[in-house]
């Protein structure tokens, strides 16, 4: 410790030999310190900066973009696509069909299930008329057998009889066995019919039972084919506009979201995650959208929420409700949140790297009248490049700072308010559509050979309009088997009507000739098909719009079944389509469409973003590609222009625009701009020259500019190259 001693005071012995100052009573000039303490050499080139007072802020910006309120729909149960009702940038109604499914598979079941039950309530009914007419032909058997039973029981006939000697003996009675055996018989006959009617009705009752248990249950299935056939579609729960449809596959799951429509009444903004407890213990939270500040409510969330939209990679934002003003605001307007956690408003503050420490405390070194003297200084917050001071200096003092700023040149600036935006371009734009179906091989027998198109991608075409020509080779072994096979039922068919011509009343003869009937259609209607194949030459457009894609097929190459030959698109759904990954472009912006026309003249179409960005959906529906919906008188003249080019030209489209846009704000050059430590500082010139260092609160940043959220105001100068 002694050692250590010796050698600084040596030191500074040195360190007065060389600058010439001495070490007395001298009053600090900053009034921290009754020692005074030389440390360095001071001469002309003395590294310092003065004491100042400044606004120092802990403040956070987080860019934000005003967004609507925004419904995202999903299957209630999986079902192949069919159609699609709406497309981005379209208006709904509530109760609008947004997506239909292809319901012919489901159709058929339906079909099926009806002639089901048809089938079996024919057969119920045929059965009771049967059983009835039995059980009536029964009960009139029963009728009279039982009315004859009552009239032998009027004349019954004595079993043993007096003795014709006139005796007291009783005797056999000669008519009583005749009586006896007529009783019986139509007793005997009576029981038969009786009970065969009453067994009938039993079996009525039973079968009666069985097929209304049978019947309710095929009409349930029924129900639930109809209930999954009307479900199987979206329906728009309210009024809105379609803001985005998912690239589905063909088979949309259930419980998958597919499309998102927005309320555009009603308006929020959204930013990444800020932290609750942040907002909470702020000093002040506000929203700024072309330089007006505007009062928000934060939206929290739960943990499970959190980790829900967090969950597989998710990105999590914030939702900002605006607390009025709202109407001043368009849909996809720039925004910033801005959350100040403390404003510290004209602090003495000097830079954070002039202040040492020791066991006595922090001190910095202040150059006064040639001399470097340490004071000892009491601080506050620090911004991380600034300091404020409680104690120990006073405004002006020059504290030594071997790093001390200097302005880059001489130049000025005075600080006015304007736009700030930056620029978006992509010279690689593609024309596309939401709707595209595939035109496919119909053709299911025989081997299909391609010919030609008929047709030229982007081209117009309607229904029933010939897409290309094909050759088809018949299967003629496959046509003779059904057509041997159709004349040996018919034959088998006529023989048994032959044979059972006087039993055409059975019902197994009704049956045997609805099932003969029943394959004899079946054949022929295959038979009919494969003609049919067999003579096909062309395959054509099954609805109108626009060729989107063709296929390369050589002449003669084989085509197979359900093979895709051409894509065509519904032109009520044509775009431009840009990649974006940095998510510049929102739904809402204004973008400069570029294109050729017909007589490859370059052309310009204002558009708007259809698309909306990944911050307003969830995670299944947020994409990198934007849409950008094209005005209807400019789709014609664009799809021309593609149909005079070649494939490579539907790549040939450019989109540019000012994106984030922040108007009437106050906006700083760069080179005027210190980035220290990821905050912002300029020099501002007072009203006699002198410059000092300002923090102030960037909102944001272009190729030449900054602008300014908080601690800068128009007027001010500041210095720059």
């Amino acid at each position: 410790m002694r050692r250590k001693s010796i050698t600084l005071i040596l030191m500074v012995s040195m360190i007065l030999s060389l600058v010439g100052c001495s070490v007395g009573t001298e009053k600090n000039p900053a009034g921290s310190s009754e020692e005074i303490e030389l440390i360095e050499p001071v001469n002309a080139e003395v590294s310092y900066e003065e004491a100042a007072i400044r606004d120092l802020y802990d403040a956070t910006v987080y860019a934000a973009t005003v967004l609507p309120v925004i419904r995202e729909y999903s299957p209630e149960y999986g079902f192949t696509f069919g159609a699609l009702g709406a497309s981005e940038g379209e208006q709904v109604k509530a109760g609008q069909q947004l997506v239909s499914a292809n319901t012919e598979a489901i159709d058929e079941q339906i079909k099926a299930k009806k002639e089901y039950i048809a089938s079996m309530e024919e057969d119920y009914n045929k059965y009771v008329e049967k059983q009835q007419k039995s059980l009536a032909e029964y009960r009139r058997l029963e009728g009279n057998y039982k009315w004859a039973v009552g009239e032998y029981e009027k004349v019954e006939e004595p079993k043993m009889i007096p003795a014709d000697d006139g005796s007291d003996e009783m005797v056999d009675n000669p008519d009583y066995p005749e009586w006896k055996a007529s009783y019986d018989k139509y007793m005997g006959e009576y029981r038969i019919s009786k009970h065969a009617g009453d067994i009938i009705e039993l079996e009525l009752e039973q079968k009666k039972e069985l097929y209304d248990l049978d019947l309710a249950h095929q009409k349930y299935l029924l129900k639930i084919l109809q209930r999954s056939r009307q479900n199987a579609m979206i329906t728009a729960a309210a009024d809105g506009e379609v803001v985005l449809v998912d690239d589905f596959d063909e088979y949309l799951q259930a419980d998958v979201p597919v499309m998102a429509v927005a309320d555009m009444s009603q308006k929020i903004m959204k930013c990444e995650y800020v932290n609750a407890n942040r907002i909470r213990n702020a000093q002040e939270v506000y929203a700024l959208v072309d330089g007006v500040k505007y009062q928000v409510d934060y939206q929290s969330i739960s943990s499970d929420e959190y980790a829900r939209q967090s969950a597989n990679g998710g990105k999590v934002y914030s939702t900002f409700y605006f607390r009025d003003g709202a109407d001043a605001v368009e849909i996809g307007d720039y925004a910033v949140i801005v959350v100040i956690a403390k404003r510290y408003e004209k602090v003495l503050s000097i830079p954070k790297g002039s202040i040492r420490k020791d066991e006595l405390g922090s001190y910095v070194y202040v150059y006064a009248d040639g001399k470097s003297i340490r004071s000892n200084v009491q601080t506050g917050y620090s911004d991380g490049t600034y300091v404020e001071i409680l104690s120990g200096l006073s405004e002006g003092d020059k504290v030594l700072y071997s790093a001390a700023k200097k302005p880059n040149g001489n130049g000025t600036f005075t600080l006015k308010k304007g736009e700030f935006h930056t620029d978006f371009e992509n010279t690689r734009a593609e024309l596309t559509y939401t709707t595209e179906y595939d035109i496919k091989n119909p053709v299911e027998n025989g081997t299909t050979y391609f010919g030609e198109y008929q047709v030229e991608m982007f081209q117009h075409v309607n229904k029933g309009d010939v897409i290309a020509t094909v050759r088809v080779e018949a299967d003629q072994i496959a046509l003779q088997r059904n057509e041997t096979r159709l004349k040996r039922l018919t034959e088998r068919f006529e023989e048994y009507k032959k044979e059972h011509e006087k039993e055409t009343e059975e019902e197994y003869y009704i049956e045997s000739v609805k099932n003969y009937e029943e394959q004899i259609a079946e054949v022929s209607k295959t038979i009919a098909k494969q003609k049919k194949d067999f003579n096909t030459k062309e395959i054509v457009a099954p609805r109108t719009g626009v060729i989107l894609y063709l296929y390369r097929y050589e002449t003669e190459s084989i085509v197979r079944r359900d093979a895709t030959v051409a894509v065509i698109a519904d032109e009520g759904t044509c775009y431009i389509q840009v990649e974006d990954s940095s998510q510049m472009l929102q739904y809402g912006n204004y973008v400069t469409v570029k294109y050729k026309d017909a007589e490859n003249q370059e052309k310009e179409v204002v558009c708007k973003v259809a698309t909306m960005s990944r911050i307003g959906v969830s995670q299944g529906l947020q994409t990198d590609t934007k849409k950008i919906l094209l005005p209807e008188d400019s789709v014609e003249d664009i799809l021309q222009g593609a149909l005079a080019g070649d494939w490579w030209d539907r790549y040939r489209y450019s989109v540019k625009g000012k994106v984030r846009t922040m108007d009437n704000v106050v906006v700083v050059p760069r080179s005027a701009v210190y980035d220290i430590g990821g905050k912002t500082y300029v020099f501002v010139k007072d009203e006699n020259g002198n410059a000092k260092m300002q923090y102030f609160v960037s909102g944001g940043y272009n190729d030449g500019y900054y602008w300014v959220v908080e601690g800068l105001t128009e007027g001010m100068v500041v210095c720059s190259e």
